[in-house]
Formats: structure tokens, sequence, C-alpha cells
């Protein structure tokens, strides 16, 4: 019976293959042998899903609970509220716990004896201590109910779908595959170190050697790369493991819930791992080979009047993720940057831009693409602006003036224009016996047809200065001012 259900298999299989080459779809998924329950792979560089199944589906993550846990423990260190040498007084309740089977690991704390944050560290991340986990919640926020309540807001944060009942993951809490994956790559950006601990194969802890509950990292085959992250194993999460490996300078992150046994989460989490490494090299051949143009533009850009610019992607070969930000002349333009932009052949990006002031002659506008390595694709123009004339006129508050030597006095020069514009800002220079002032005011910008600028003049020693100021491009209005110190 068994030889004909493998002789089905295989015959479906085949047909299913089959049907994917003429639909032109890729076999990965399809080849993997996994029993998880959910399942989801992270390029840690990006953030971008290379490989999802039922990632949206909140489960019970057992003992991976710890990483939230364990971030927030971070995040007092950062503050300074911890140190790894804090010593951490262990409750009568910490001490019971640290006892109890149905709170793995055991691993016995003495009531009234303190451990270092360091310790009781490596004791939550290595064997899964989560007595350990009772005792920072205690430390830092006094009770853990209080301190559950911090993971959750914790959680909203960092934007997980998760809900947490406990600090440890004896008990039932909630999250999404997804979310797991989010968090470890959070934790990683913010807090590399943690690797430190994640990494290591056992810790030795009161004359008892413990392993680490990643069998990934000592018992059975190493993974190239590998550096940890966290297991989690109760009768309602099944068993579950995160993990995470860096190869060339790109980090993996995979997440495996409720697989059916031990050593099938990690074969699971093997084979999405380097399911990962090869989607990422895809995307890294891809990434090589996209090309950005320029496909449409003005010929002059008009002041005050919206235009559009549109660039155009090419060479894709699998779609991928990148940073995507229009600039113009040199400035990032708000809300058209995405750090998470759908890189896809012939996807066109366009912005819509209005040019509100009238001190500049031409204007670089430019779409950089930055890839996951740093590098950069760029698509730009130059585009010449038209000039308008607002027919300005201006006045100042001095026309001459006798000041104290080392006294200040303000000069303001007020600036109007009949042009029906809601806001312009025009360029101006002031000028001192002919030589510009430096740091003083190089734009004013008028409101409805009027504007103010003003300028500190401190006087220096006796004599007779000629100031000078000039409004709008090619020193539209020109006005001058004597000044005395005496």
């Amino acid at each position: 019976m068994k030889q004909k259900c493998n002789r089905l298999r295989g015959w479906l299989a085949c047909m299913l293959a089959s049907l994917m080459l003429v639909l032109g779809l890729t076999p990965t998924a399809y080849a993997l042998d996994i029993e998880a329950a959910s399942a989801f792979v992270m390029d840690a560089q990006t953030g971008e899903c290379l490989y999802e199944y039922k990632g949206d589906v909140a489960r019970v993550p057992a003992s991976m609970t710890k990483v939230l846990t364990a971030y927030i423990v971070y995040q007092e260190l950062e503050k300074g509220t911890l140190t790894w040498d804090t010593p951490v007084k262990i409750s009568h309740n910490v001490a019971v716990k640290s006892r109890d089977s149905s709170y793995p690991m055991a691993v016995p704390l003495t009531e009234g004896q303190t451990y270092s944050v360091d310790t009781l560290m490596h004791l939550i991340m290595i064997p899964s201590a989560s007595a350990s986990c009772i005792a920072m919640a205690e430390h830092i926020s006094g009770s853990e109910t209080a301190f559950v309540e911090r993971m959750n807001q914790t959680a909203d944060a960092l934007g997980l779908n998760a809900t947490y009942y406990n600090c440890h993951g004896a008990r039932v809490n909630y999250i999404t595959a997804r979310s797991q994956a989010m968090l470890t790559r959070r934790f990683i950006q913010d807090y590399p170190d943690i690797l430190r601990i994640t990494s290591k194969s056992g810790v030795s802890f009161n004359g008892r050697w413990y392993n680490n509950t990643n069998h990934m990292l000592n018992t059975m085959a190493p993974y190239e790369g590998l550096d940890g992250f966290k297991t989690g194993t109760i009768s309602e999460a099944g068993y579950c493991v995160t993990t995470t490996a860096e190869r060339n300078g790109r980090r993996v992150i995979s997440v495996v819930m409720k697989s059916t046994s031990d050593a099938q989460r990690f074969a699971d989490s093997r084979q999405l791992l380097d399911l990962g490494f090869s989607e990422i090299a895809k995307r890294d051949a891809s990434r090589q080979t996209t090309t950005l143009q320029i496909v449409q533009q003005p010929n002059v850009v008009n002041p005050f009047q919206k235009f559009q610019v549109s660039a155009q992607i090419g060479g894709v070969s699998v779609n991928y993720v990148a940073g995507a930000q229009w600039y113009v002349n040199g400035e990032a333009v708000a809300d058209y940057g995405n750090s998470y932009f759908q890189v896809t052949n012939g996807k066109t990006s366009v912005l819509d831009y209005t040019l509100d002031r009238l001190d500049t002659q031409s204007l670089n506008v430019q779409l950089c693409l930055t890839m996951a390595d740093g590098t950069v694709r760029t698509a730009q123009t130059t585009l010449p602006v038209a000039s308008v004339d607002l027919a300005l006129d201006a006045s100042l508050n001095l026309e001459r003036a006798d000041v104290y030597p080392g006294k200040t006095v303000t000069i303001t020069a007020d600036v109007t224009s009949p042009a029906a514009l809601p806001k312009v800002t025009v360029p101006v220079q002031w000028e001192l016996d002919g030589n510009v002032i430096p740091n003083a005011p190089q734009t004013v910008t008028l409101e409805n047809g009027h504007g103010q600028v003003s300028l500190d003049w401190t006087a220096p020693d006796d004599g007779k200065y000629d100031l000078t100021v000039s409004i709008g491009n090619a020193d539209e209005v020109e006005l001058e001012c004597e000044l005395r110190a005496a």
C-alpha cells in the first residue's frame, strides 16, 4: 500500500510540475517538504517576504514569546536602567516556578539570591528558562502583569499582530509567523549583540551544562552561517522555531510554527533557510540587471503649476524590494519615498511636483532605487524653469541711521507684488560697501503678494557704511540705506 501511495505522490508531483511550467510558475514553494502549519521566510536586509505559508494566521508561539521579553531587556540596557552586571533578586514566586516542570525549561533559581542580567539572559535565550523571564519581568516592571502590559504596548509600537498574556510562553500567547519574523528582524537590527547569546551551543550554570534548545547549533548537523534564534514548544503550539543565518553579508530569517516534532521543525527550518538564500540570490541577480530611465517630463517648468516626471524600470527578471526616493535639487520630496518599494519589470513611478519659488533657474529631478547592498540605480533629468515677472516693489524701514558702535539696528525690507500668487519665495542679497554680508537672509517669502525680510546689523567702528539689498532674480529691486557709526 505504501509503495502505491509513493507512486501516486510521484505521479501527482510530476503532473504538478508540468502544470507549473505551462503556467510559468516557480516550482520552489512546491519543492518544499515541510509540515509546519505556518511558515515565513524573510530577507533581513530588506524585510522582504521570500516565502510564506499561512503567515498571517495567529498561532501559539510557546517560548518564542521570550524574544519580545529579551527585546525589552535590551531596551532597558540601552536606556541605562540596566547593565549586564545588574543584580536581579529572585522572589518566592520565581523560585517556585523555576522548579515547576510546567514552566519549561525548569532551571532552578534560589529565593533571595541575586543573578546578573547577563546570566538570566543566557538562561532565557539558550535553555529557554521561563522563570528567568519572570525574574526579569518583576525586576523591570514590578510584576509580570505590568510587564505583559508593556509587551503588548511594544508589540503595537512595532506593528506586530500579536497578543501576550505572559512573558515566557509556557502558557498561551498568540502571534503570526510574519510578525515573529518582523520582531526577530527588528531585534537584530536594533541590538545585534543578541546574536552573541543566541549563537552559543549551550551555557553552564550552577555546575550543569544546558544545551541550546536550537539543536541546529549543537546535536544536529551544522548549518552554514546559523547564529540563532529561538525555539518554542507546548502542546497548544506544537513545535516552533525561529532561525536566522548569514552568508556573504546577506541574512535570512525563518519562522516555523506548529510543526509535528522536534526533529521536523528543524528539518522545516533548514529547508526554509535554503529557500531563502536561493531566493535572495535570484533577487540580487535581478537587482544587478535593473535599469531605470526617465520616460516623461515637461519641456519647461512653470512656477506654481503642477508638473509630472515619470521613470520606468526595466531589466527585472525576478521581482524584489528596494528603497525608492524622488529628489528635486538634491532634497528628498516628502511623501515620495518608500523603503519597501516593489520593483517589477516595466513599472513606472510618477512624481507630481509644484515649484513654489522663483530663486532657481533649473530643477534637477532624480529617482533613486537603493538596493539591499547599498548600491543605487538613478534616473535623472534637468529641467529649465520659466521666468515669471512678479513686478516686485519694495521699501526699507530706514533710509539712513546713526548707530553707536557695538549697537544693533534692524533693517527691514517690505516687499510687494501685484501677481496673484498665494505663496512665492524670491532671492535676496545683502551687501555692505559692495561686499556680500555672510549669514544674512537669502530669501523672502511673499504670501498673497506681501512679505518682509529683516537684517540685524551691529555697528562696527566709527565710520560711514552703505547697505544695499537686492530682491528678486537679476536684482529686480535694489534698495539702499546709509548707516553711520559714531
